[in-house]
């Protein structure tokens, strides 16, 4: 599934900004280090010489050890789709786009009102992000509150790979056996894990805990992954003001030092591994004390850390279209262009964040439909304006002459669509023409696409068999504890 091509990506940094934040990374790594929460992790981490103290769990790490770890990662990553031609492969020259996840809230999209996510909200959000063709990575929108806090994650998993046939990306997978119960299920769905390995159709987030810390279960679950050759999202998100330095070249070089670490346990564990920086840094509002998500910072740093992640030979994952509004209306869009563009114009490698609003709590189908629109825009902006005999078409203004019109010539016809930004949702009819056709809203008519797109049959229905065995993995993790797992 091709993403938006970048042919000049928009700079956020200069050559001279990425190789300061790098080296002040590494010299922090040497100096500060990180804490890490895992004793698998810091035993790799010892073995291959860091300093670990016993009593902090905090690690220093040689120069040379991140070198050697970034040279061993992966150079490629595919996000497999189940169908292939749904596969995104993050090249590092294309934007891929992904819809916001986790939300435990959403808007009815029968009666408007907001409530607590349920199983249904998950499955139709799954089959809307199928129908929509910017769209190439799914993330589970919601979570089911209404199943045991046990499995939900489990039944997530199994009505997305029911209702979708791209790649799933998951959240942050906490515990080895949340991993192992993840790999068992999409395992199943492709036919075992010879085949995921071949194939990985699932990836997962591992969330460090800023300023300076990994999580032991998340690192944990990420060694897992990494066995079975599913790729992994180290997501850093330092607050600029809080958990990260108020400037964000600050919170950028935390970022890199928390990235750096997480990948030097990822190839320790499974040299070769596919790892993908994420990244989800947002300022804190000082005056709400909220988190400014849909804020002009968040695109800038996104934009920054792909550039970064680049420089290591590795893509990113960026949080953006992001939205704090309480309601759909203009600052949704305000906020959801502005957190989005930067991004697309940086060439971030999947952009994480379209569909949701209240900064990631709440899902809204209709804001689903109509972020695609708004990447359609970006879209033609990122194509920029090509320049040759034919864009130029000097021929033909000689043909037309002073007064005629362009509209009767082939010309026109043949190069329309690719130059023009065809809106498949806005309306740009006269006022008494909309008027007339009944005067619906945008949130209206996205309202429509998403009854069109629930309306379409399933796409490569999973066989019954399969369905099954995904039943008895959740049957079997039901019966185990939660504080076992």
């Amino acid at each position: 599934m091709t993403g938006i091509a970048i042919r000049r990506p928009y700079p956020v940094l200069d050559r001279e900004g990425i190789e300061k934040i790098h080296a002040a990374a590494m010299q922090g790594l040497e100096r500060v280090g990180v804490r890490i929460g895992t004793a698998r992790g810091r035993r790799l981490l010892k073995e291959a010489g860091a300093h670990v103290d016993g009593r902090t769990n905090v690690v220093k790490f040689p120069p040379a050890l991140i070198q050697e770890c970034v040279r061993k990662t992966a150079k490629r990553v595919v996000l497999y789709g189940r169908d292939s031609s749904q596969d995104a492969d993050l090249d590092l020259k294309h934007v891929h786009i992904c819809n916001d996840g986790n939300g435990a809230m959403a808007i009815d999209y029968d009666t408007g009102e907001r409530r607590s996510s349920v199983a249904d909200d998950l499955m139709r959000s799954a089959r809307v992000s199928n129908a929509l063709d910017n769209l190439h990575v799914y993330w589970p929108m919601t979570t089911s509150m209404d199943i045991d806090a046990r499995i939900r994650s489990l039944v997530d998993y199994k009505l997305s790979f029911m209702n979708t046939d791209k790649h799933v990306q998951v959240c942050t997978t906490v515990s080895e056996t949340a991993a192992r119960e993840l790999v068992a299920m999409a395992s199943a769905v492709v036919g075992g894990e010879k085949e995921l390995r071949r194939r990985p159709i699932v990836s997962s987030v591992s969330t460090t805990i800023a300023p300076l810390q990994q999580e032991g279960g998340n690192i944990d679950a990420a060694l897992v992954l990494g066995e079975a050759g599913v790729p992994v999202a180290l997501f850093t998100m330092p607050t600029p003001g809080a958990s990260g330095p108020v400037t964000l070249a600050g919170s950028l070089t935390v970022a890199a030092m928390e990235f750096l670490s997480g990948l030097a346990m990822c190839q320790l564990a499974n040299p070769g591994a596919p790892v993908i920086w994420g990244n989800g840094i947002a300022p804190l509002d000082m005056k709400t004390t909220t988190r400014g998500g849909g804020g002009p910072e968040h695109g800038l740093d996104g934009a920054a850390i792909t550039q970064l992640a680049h420089h290591y030979g590795v893509p990113s994952l960026c949080g953006g279209f992001d939205s704090t509004a309480s309601v759909m209306g203009t600052q949704a869009a305000i906020e959801t262009f502005a957190s989005g563009m930067s991004l697309v114009l940086g060439g971030a490698d999947l952009i994480v964040g379209i569909g949701l609003i209240e900064d990631a709590r709440t899902l809204s189908l209709e804001k689903l439909v109509i972020d695609d629109e708004i990447i359609n825009m970006l879209r033609r902006i990122a194509d920029g304006i090509v320049v040759n005999d034919e864009t130029i078409a000097l021929d033909v203004i000689e043909r037309v002459g002073a007064g005629g019109t362009f509209l009767g010539q082939r010309h026109t016809m043949r190069h329309l669509r690719e130059e023009h930004f065809m809106p498949k949702l806005l309306d740009r009819r006269s006022y008494d023409v909309w008027l007339k056709d009944g005067a619906k809203s945008i949130e209206q008519r996205a309202h429509a696409k998403v009854l069109e797109a629930l309306a379409e049959p399933v796409p490569h229905p999973l066989e019954p068999d399969v369905v099954k065995e995904l039943d008895e993995i959740i049957h079997r993790a039901a019966r185990t504890p939660l504080a076992a797992a």
